[in-house]
């Protein structure tokens, strides 16, 4: 058919054209970029798969600078410690020759003013030690370190206040709230301050410390259980509740026994418990044991004045008649009383996610007894710290080191550097018996010293084992990048050739294709 409006053989070369030019783009810009992936068109899985290669490769590389960056921090920390070494080593051989028999007290002291002064540096160093603007062998610097568990006493009760920080937090006396249980009969009984109390305060602020409390009731208890003129019903008192107890009908009649009488005891009390919150229990000693049974406070007392009680009628004796620890005689009978003495029960401290570091703020002491304290006998606190090199290039792929405290009260040195602020300390070589024993002390610490020397070194190898594995998995990953992303030169440049002779071609044939049409006019000749 024979037309001029359409001209189809020109359609057709004006298609493969557009379709050789777009070919020839791409080639072109493969050449242009080495990438066979320039957009998201080239290829969108191979564009995902190499975007999620390259954040790999990246963290690999930087995972192997922070291993490369580990090294460096360690082997900063080995120097200083190898010269603590030297100090200790060179403290050894003066308390040695000091245990010698052929010096005088005076020429052991001049031995001892270095020795001394070789103490004061090992602490010096460990206060002072940096890197990258931070102290690392004092145990202050990665992640605390410190005790799980930590105990709390106060025998006489102590308001949580401002003084007592837990984990960095003051716990304030605003957030003591009274227990509803604990008594105050007894005028020494605090509700603010029971063990009750105190928990509640410290589980307030959990979620900023991550540390709970929970309270334990106080405990007392006899051993001594007699049985005297006593008889009748008579009274002990429990947080203020009379608690009745049968004394049976004394010597001139069927007396009780001891063991009788501790039955009786223990069940009238433990038959009242509502009422008091004290437990009673036969512990087989000759007396009963006494606790309450949440942690509330606990005040016990009788009036001995009524048929000669005394503290082993109720088996709350210690030795003869005298009273079990807060157990306490009052002869002005049942009224409330100032005189009583009141126990407090026991916080127990426990981590739901960091170590517990109990302290005090500044200035401050404080308000009571902590258990689980370091060899030196101070507070809770940060004794090492963790840290943590980042060497993967996913989350939490680490290597740690715990930085143990080199200095005055560490775990270390501190058998032998405890003592370096005292104007006269106990760790010197004045004597043969001191010498002798120092070097006791200096040999330990040469242990410790070497054990942590050897992490070290364990470390630094694991770290360069690391960097060899990352570098090779990084080479790797980088080679499978390249047969996504990268252009084929080879194949791109024959691509190119092909669509640039394509090009041509498709041009002289569309040239022909326009001129096709000029048969019409012959036919219009005639």
């Amino acid at each position: 058919m024979t037309v001029i409006n359409t001209n189809i053989k020109s359609l057709y070369t004006q298609a493969a054209l557009k379709l050789s030019e777009r070919d020839g783009k791409v080639a072109m810009q493969q050449l242009a970029t080495g990438k066979r992936i320039n957009s998201a068109k080239d290829d969108a899985a191979g564009l995902a798969i190499s975007a999620r290669m390259t954040q790999q490769i990246k963290g690999l590389n930087q995972a192997s600078r922070n291993a490369g960056d580990a090294i460096s921090f360690v082997q900063t920390l080995d120097g200083a410690t190898s010269e603590i070494t030297n100090m200790l080593q060179r403290m050894s051989e003066l308390a040695v020759q000091a245990a010698n028999a052929t010096y005088s007290g005076e020429q052991r002291g001049f031995l001892d003013l270095e020795f001394q002064q070789l103490k004061q540096e090992i602490v010096r160093i460990s206060d002072t030690h940096e890197w990258n603007g931070f102290k690392i062998m004092n145990g202050t610097a990665g992640d605390p370190i410190g005790p799980a568990t930590v105990t709390l006493t106060s025998p006489t009760g102590a308001l949580l206040d401002s003084k007592t920080i837990i984990n960095g937090f003051a716990i304030r006396a605003s957030n003591v709230q009274d227990d509803p249980f604990s008594d105050t009969t007894a005028a020494g009984s605090k509700k603010d301050q029971s063990a009750i109390a105190i928990a509640a305060a410290i589980n307030d602020a959990t979620s900023t410390t991550g540390v709970r409390a929970m309270a334990t009731g106080p405990v007392t208890g006899g051993k001594v259980t007699t049985v005297g003129t006593e008889s009748g019903t008579q009274y002990l008192f429990l947080n203020g509740v009379a608690v009745p107890i049968d004394m049976g009908t004394g010597v001139s009649g069927t007396a009780d026994s001891a063991d009788t009488r501790r039955s009786k005891v223990v069940a009238s009390i433990n038959n009242t418990i509502a009422n008091h919150g004290v437990t009673a229990s036969d512990t087989g000693n000759g007396g009963i044991t006494l606790t309450t049974k949440d942690g509330r406070n606990l005040s016990v007392w009788f009036n001995p004045t009524l048929t000669n009680l005394s503290a082993a009628s109720f088996g709350l004796a210690s030795t003869g008649t005298t009273p079990a620890t807060g157990v306490t005689s009052i002869a002005s009978g049942t009224a409330a009383s100032t005189t009583a003495t009141t126990l407090y029960g026991t916080v127990t401290l426990r981590s739901v996610k960091a170590p517990i570091i109990v302290t005090a703020a500044s200035g401050a002491t404080i308000p009571f007894t902590v258990g689980s304290k370091d060899q030196a006998g101070n507070l809770p606190s940060q004794s090492a710290g963790r840290m943590s090199f980042q060497v993967g290039p996913a989350a939490n792929q680490l290597i740690t080191i715990d930085l143990q405290d080199f200095g005055k009260n560490g775990a270390v040195t501190g058998e032998v550097t405890a003592d370096v602020d005292s104007s006269e300390p106990s760790v010197n070589i004045k004597s043969v018996a001191d010498a002798n024993a120092v070097i006791d002390k200096i040999a330990r610490a040469m242990d410790n010293v070497n054990a942590q020397r050897s992490t070290m070194g364990a470390v630094m190898n694991r770290l360069e084992h690391v960097i060899d594995n990352l570098n090779t998995v990084s080479m790797n990953a980088e080679a499978s990048r390249s047969q996504i992303e990268d252009a084929d030169y080879a194949k791109a440049s024959t691509e190119l050739a092909r669509t640039q002779i394509m090009q041509q071609a498709a041009t002289a044939v569309l040239a022909q294709a326009n001129t096709s049409q000029q048969t019409v006019l012959k036919l219009l000749q005639g």
